[in-house]
């Protein structure tokens, strides 16, 4: 069996990814539930247009493994590693991981690096970088055991997603997670012009479905208006993401973090889904706890890599 060569993601022919892609698609379907159709078509146009920065692993010129990454302001964002089943092993991960850690350093802009592969078949080890455990949980809606009602807490509201909350809800993320872990993984957290990107971003490009307005809701305070809570959600064939769930410190314990999961899961069943799926910091256990009371279940381990000082 020949060696893969790694070759820039822009010096390739477009067409050698197809088959790549098919499989991507496939797995992500196997092991998610998500339809992974937009973005693979996404890279697809991208890679035509030689607008997208990564890597590919190649032999006799088909690619049997690719990265991509984007770039916001100083910091780089890898979005995706994946090697076809015939491919995957340690080795083959590491290179791809490996190679295009150096054409991110072709960008002297940047101060710092993140990666969240959901893709990734084993753990990748780098001494310069900050490992954090993540849960994918799933949950059956057909055996969900529902609430007798649903009811906000006094003084406050429950709404369905407005264009309108944009801007609050980023200042609620911003809220959330000042001092938390998750600010570590993901630093648009940390502000609330970046939490508006990361909005935003999360909104118009989803990659586990199409967001979903119908399925996504605030708590906000009756006098005021003010929002406190939020779940946003993205809805893929007969699946039901919930994408982000937040409560500002000051509101927690409320049972507002429920009330906004319940109204998402009940959604997702008059949607038609079958299922519903989130990911959570594996150290949160407030978190996974909230969810594991409703009825999900870890059903896979990820990992998020984070190179906080950049280039190392």
């Amino acid at each position: 069996m020949k060696e893969p060569q790694a070759v820039p993601l822009d010096q390739i022919d477009p067409d050698s990814l197809e088959a790549l892609l098919v499989e991507e698609t496939a797995r992500y379907a196997e092991w998610y539930r998500w339809d992974f159709r937009p973005t693979a078509d996404l890279v697809r146009k991208l890679v035509g247009a030689r607008s997208l920065g990564g890597m590919a692993l190649t032999v006799d010129r088909e690619a049997v493994g690719y990265s991509y990454f984007v770039i916001e302001d100083h910091k780089a964002i890898i979005g995706d590693v994946y090697v076809r089943d015939e491919w995957a092993s340690a080795a083959t991960e590491r290179l791809l991981m490996a190679t295009t850690l150096e054409q991110v350093r072709e960008h002297p802009q940047i101060r710092r690096l993140e990666c969240q592969p959901m893709m990734l078949r084993f753990l990748y080890t780098h001494p310069r970088m900050e490992r954090t455990d993540r849960l994918f949980f799933e949950l059956e809606l057909s055996r969900t055991r529902w609430p007798s009602a649903l009811h906000a807490p006094p003084g406050y509201r429950l709404e369905t997603w407005n264009w309108r909350h944009e801007d609050e809800a980023a200042r609620l993320i911003f809220r959330s997670y000042r001092g938390h872990m998750d600010a570590d993984i993901n630093d648009q957290y940390r502000a609330p012009g970046k939490a508006r990107t990361y909005l935003a971003n999360m909104i118009r490009y989803p990659s586990c479905g199409e967001f979903s307005q119908a399925a996504s809701y605030v708590v906000t305070e009756k006098a005021g208006g003010r929002a406190v809570g939020l779940v946003l959600s993205s809805v893929s064939r007969t699946v039901g993401h919930v994408a982000q769930l937040c409560v500002e410190p000051a509101a927690q314990r409320l049972g507002i973090g429920k009330l906004l999961m319940w109204a998402a899961l009940a959604k997702f069943t008059e949607l038609g889904c079958e299922c519903s799926t989130l990911t959570v910091t594996a150290a949160n256990r407030p978190a996974a706890r909230l969810y594991e009371s409703i009825g999900f279940a870890e059903r896979r381990r990820l990992a998020a890599y984070v190179w906080a000082v950049w280039p190392f």
